[in-house]
């Protein structure tokens, strides 16, 4: 078995008794759903027409909600459908952030995720999916794929058939016919507004603008678009977590290159970053819609998921840590030697494997490629030297002015090279799709320019001057400090409009 849907929607009429029957078969709360019908209008009065779409899993072969899933709480069954366990859920969002489609949601009720699982509950019972069950047109077909004398696989083996999106590689199983390109496409159409169950939705941030000269494009005039999975916190899980890794990072390469053996390096560096590891940690936990079961991840992880392999690099960097802040404050320098290479490594994996993380979030173009890894790796170093500055300006006796200018150049380079990863990735280089288009124009003179511009790019380049000045002229500790927090505010302000821009493309 290998069931699957074909769509005609030369026969849909979006009557929504798909949507209503879904509900109830499901008890799905208001505000979320598990398919509905989006409608796209095109031309002006009287020569108008209107599309209807209706949306539901795609139950891919290759489904990335399975791959990100912590927990194995998403699995694909013996016949094709992908199902959700919700009692192993812990609510992290993050298959929402793979979906490309916009189908999973945190269900209000039991605050795990849900999702179309093509009504596996009566198929097992030999009936159809209530959807097919209830379509007055009969225009949905349900059927087993690997049966040739089906009409589902029939249909799927046409040429005239449309996919969502079948450039993700996920390999979907939902099959429209009649599909009108600005219905399918979720970055073609206009969003002025949409209603959404007696309410007016304000327009996604990084929709295609509508152009005045053209008011007879192709807009959506009704979707139900499920919450972005991730947002501020997840911007200050990258801060925290960037000064924990970065401040031990540097701590080693102090240790390593230079033979530092100061207070700040020993002892000062290492509680920092044990500190803003405990903070990173409690923001995870509790940004969790089910932070109580928080150690299913340990207990039954899901090895292709790199949140798993995350939460052990962040269990072995604490232990490093701890190690090493034990070795300083008992003076134990030889033990801090042979810990310097095992902190470097656990340091880097702890940084970079969010950037893989992101990149697991295969709805959002601005997250794709290994760039983003290597960025988050120079700002936890801008990040880490900025946070010795700040602890040897409060505490002078911890630094001498040799190593406070030492971790100014450190500063220094990390941000000149983290602004030339933005620079490249949003105004030089070409972007490879419309979703990642459009999140860039987004960044560049949308509803996050303001903060790119005056935080991100702005404050970066005032924190290098300021460092340039200090560590040139003379070892200041309050100018290095002050270039410190400044450098620390732009890095999180990028960080907030990378996670942010990306999930602002609307997917449905």
């Amino acid at each position: 078995m290998n069931y699957g849907f074909a769509i005609d929607l030369r026969k849909c009429i979006g009557c929504h008794a798909c949507t209503i029957a879904c509900k109830a078969e499901h008890q799905i709360p208001i505000g979320v759903n598990r398919c509905w019908v989006k409608t796209v209008e095109r031309g002006t009065f009287p020569a108008t027409r209107r599309f209807f779409f209706p949306v539901l899993c795609n139950q891919c072969d290759a489904a990335p909600c399975i791959t990100i899933c912590p927990t194995r709480a998403l699995v694909k069954r013996r016949d094709g459908i992908v199902d959700l366990h919700g009692d192993v859920c812990i609510g992290c969002r993050a298959c929402m952030v793979a979906c490309p489609y916009d189908q999973l949601f945190i269900d209000p009720n039991t605050h795990t995720a849900e999702k179309c699982n093509f009504c596996a509950n009566r198929v097992e019972n030999h009936l159809l999916p209530s959807c097919v069950s209830v379509c007055p047109t009969e225009c949905r077909i349900f059927g087993d794929l690997d049966d040739p004398s089906s009409e589902v696989a029939r249909i799927a083996k046409a040429e005239a058939i449309a996919l969502r999106k079948p450039e993700k590689g996920t390999q979907p199983k939902v099959f429209y016919i009649g599909a009108e390109e600005s219905a399918i496409q979720p970055e073609i159409a206009v969003r002025p507004f949409i209603y959404k169950e007696g309410q007016v939705l304000m327009r996604p941030l990084a929709s295609p603008d509508p152009d005045p000269e053209r008011p007879g494009d192709a807009r959506v005039d009704y979707d139900t678009p499920h919450a972005k999975a991730w947002g501020v916190d997840m911007a200050i899980y990258l801060l925290t977590k960037g000064i924990a890794t970065g401040t031990m990072l540097v701590c080693a390469l102090l240790a390593s290159f230079f033979d530092d053996r100061s207070a700040l390096t020993m002892t000062v560096g290492p509680m920092i970053s044990l500190a803003f590891l405990l903070i990173t940690t409690i923001v995870l936990v509790v940004d969790l819609e089910r932070p109580e079961r928080f150690y299913y991840m340990l207990i039954h992880p899901n090895w292709r998921s790199w949140m798993v392999w995350g939460t052990w690099f962040l269990i072995a960097h604490g232990a490093i840590t701890a190690m090493w802040l034990a070795a300083g404050w008992f003076g134990a320098t030889h033990v801090v030697s042979s810990l310097v290479w095992p902190a470097v490594i656990a340091s880097v994996l702890t940084t970079c494997y969010t950037g893989f993380l992101f990149a697991q979030g295969l709805a959002r173009d601005l997250w794709q490629g290994p760039q983003s890894a290597f960025d988050l790796l120079v700002q936890a170093l801008a990040e880490g030297a900025g946070a010795l500055l700040l602890a040897a300006a409060l505490v002078p006796r911890s630094a001498g002015s040799r190593l406070a200018t030492t971790l100014g150049v450190i500063l220094i380079a990390a941000m000149v090279i983290h602004l030339g990863f933005l620079a490249f990735e949003n105004l030089l280089a070409p972007s490879p799709t419309r979703h990642h288009e459009l999140a860039v124009s987004a960044i560049r003179r949308g509803a996050f320019a303001s903060v790119f511009w005056g935080g991100a790019i702005g404050l970066s380049i005032v924190s290098i001057v300021i460092a340039a000045l200090a560590t040139t002229l003379t070892t200041l500790p309050i100018a290095l400090a002050i270039a410190a927090v400044l450098a620390l505010a732009g890095s999180f302000a990028w960080e907030y409009v990378w996670v942010e821009a990306g999930q602002s493309v609307p997917l449905s």
